[in-house]
């Protein structure tokens, strides 16, 4: 009996011991348990980031099944993977989010991340609302979107640079957004036994042609010559512009360049302006051009193009997405290419190239993990590189395409030579020179839309846009005879802040009255006087001492 005893007291005895250990275990553990929860009360439930966002976007979402911007598809994959939770704190069109960016910093209290442009910024660095984020940059951002930043010559990043300091994460234009094509009406030339025009001399002669012989062949005096815009040049997107006309007399307004003996200029004072002005002049007398351009925004002239009384115009690469697509809607017939004119007499077509970034993402002050900022961007860009495919966003919804701006954070990151790459690598296998197998994203698609469009062509519009933006229109930039011109700088100094409206608009409105008629061609030179009196040669000096980094 003693010795049984002695069994169960030692066994109590473990028992107890057991407890004991236990108990200790089950203490320390809740003390982390509590210290961790302490740690994530500002993240939220079981350490999720919250995110506010100032996002610009269109307000009447088409997004499926009750979808919207703030939450859908891309939204929730992105914060499944980062833990994080995205939620607008405002939302404005790309009109009125200038405006709601402006109240949100006057006020000071502004989201956690935003997109603004760079006088905004300029405003957040010296207000001391936004957080610097050169480690979380440097420590976060992933090797292909470092790349993507070092095709651009890292443009952007320095635009963000205040004191050595990164303090916004810059955006990605593609850079054929800017180059401005000549597109023409392959069965209007046909019908008038014209070729395909090249120099400044073809471009007349075609454009009369198409005004004045009846082209349609309706029987009507109704066509017009080459459309325009009063914004007669754009560094970004020039639609109905005449930039590369300018740029045939090396010519390059609106853009701050080297001059022959390496000094920092304005190209819209430059002796080669007043030279392209005068012979814009002249076309306009010879009526190459539609007689009331001096008046029209380009969705006025638009409908020109969509009504068939047009069959020339000078336009971007994604000229089939928009306005050639309306245009087939209504004239199935129409057959348009993209040129690389006018020529040089070298056999070239210049060209100026648009800002590598425009907009930038700031983060405010105090945000407590920047790192997951840039995490989401890593996230934007790969998917963006390859339109969504593989990621089985919406794939089960018909016809519904890949749109970057359903994505948490409105800043667009391409690659600079994002098209023209695109096209050729869909143009390597059109030609046997690679495997169809190897394309993914964007190129697939491409290839795929080719396709279907070569098997009945122009039955499905959305295809015949697809495969003619990039294998007409992005294809052509990629031809040796394309001479990309990039400014030497883009941004804003302080004198511009202030003069720069004024200038811009004087400028307008002299460049105009010059080729209209109601203003001589040397009334370009009482400009220039007046553009450099009037706050250009401070700015020059300015913008000068920001390029030679004095």
């Amino acid at each position: 009996m003693k010795r049984e005893g002695k069994k169960v007291v030692r066994k109590s005895w473990i028992f107890l011991t057991l407890l004991f250990l236990l108990a200790i275990t089950v203490s320390c553990s809740k003390d982390e348990s509590t210290s961790s929860d302490d740690n994530n009360q500002e993240q939220g439930v079981s350490g999720t980031i919250e995110i506010t966002i100032g996002k610009a976007g269109n307000l009447d979402s088409d997004l499926p099944n009750g979808d919207t911007v703030e939450d859908n598809e891309y939204t929730r994959f992105l914060e499944e993977e980062l833990n994080v939770d995205y939620t607008l704190a405002y939302q404005g069109s790309s009109q009125d989010i200038e405006q709601k960016n402006s109240l949100a910093i006057a006020s000071g209290d502004i989201p956690d991340v935003m997109v603004v442009d760079k006088t905004q910024l300029t405003q957040l660095v010296e207000a001391d609302l936004i957080e610097d984020m050169t480690d979380a940059f440097n420590n976060a951002v992933s090797d292909d979107l470092r790349s993507a930043f070092e095709d651009t010559g890292d443009y952007g990043l320095e635009q963000a640079t205040y004191d050595e300091r990164l303090m916004a994460i810059p955006n990605i234009n593609p850079g054929a957004d800017g180059i401005n094509l000549l597109w023409v009406r392959e069965d209007w030339l046909d019908q008038l036994n014209l070729e395909k025009p090249e120099t400044i001399e073809d471009i007349i002669e075609v454009a009369k042609a198409f005004k004045e012989q009846d082209p349609d062949q309706n029987g009507n005096d109704d066509t017009v010559g080459l459309p325009g815009s009063q914004d007669i040049v754009n560094i970004g997107n020039s639609l109905f512009g005449f930039d590369t006309i300018f740029s045939y007399f090396n010519a390059y307004p609106e853009m701050w360049i080297k001059d022959e003996n390496g000094d920092v200029v304005y190209g819209s004072i430059q002796p080669e302006t007043k030279e392209a002005l005068g012979k814009l002049r002249d076309m306009y007398e010879e009526g190459v051009f539609e007689s009331e351009f001096g008046v029209k925004k380009p969705e006025d002239s638009e409908e020109l193009v969509v009504s068939g009384k047009t069959g020339i115009i000078f336009y971007p690469w994604w000229a089939p997405f928009s306005v050639l697509r309306s245009q087939l809607e209504q004239d199935p017939k129409a057959e348009w290419t993209a040129l690389s004119a006018p020529k040089n007499t070298q056999g070239t077509m210049n060209t100026h190239m648009t800002a590598p970034s425009s907009s930038y993402l700031v983060v405010k002050k105090g945000f407590e993990k920047p790192e997951v900022i840039v995490e989401t961007l890593n996230y934007q860009f790969d998917i963006d590189q390859v339109q969504g495919d593989g990621y089985g966003f919406y794939e089960d919804v018909e016809d519904m395409g890949f749109n970057w701006a359903n994505m948490p954070f409105s800043l667009l990151l391409s690659r600079y030579d994002d098209k023209e790459v695109k096209a050729a690598q869909v143009r390597d296998v059109i030609e046997g020179n690679a495997s169809a197998d190897d394309l993914m994203g964007e190129p697939k698609k491409v290839y795929e839309d080719y396709l279907i469009n070569q098997e009945n062509p122009k039955k499905d519009l959305s295809a015949w846009a697809r495969a003619n933006a990039f294998l007409s229109g992005a294809d052509v930039i990629n031809k040796t005879d394309v001479n990309k011109i990039q400014g030497v700088f883009y941004g804003q100094t302080e004198t511009m802040e202030k003069r720069w409206a004024n200038l811009q608009t004087m400028e307008d409105e002299v460049f105009l009255q010059i080729i209209l008629g109601s203003e001589p061609l040397d009334y370009f030179d009482e400009f220039v006087s007046k553009w450099k009196s009037q706050g250009g040669d401070t700015i020059t000096k300015e913008v000068s001492q920001i390029v030679n980094g004095e």
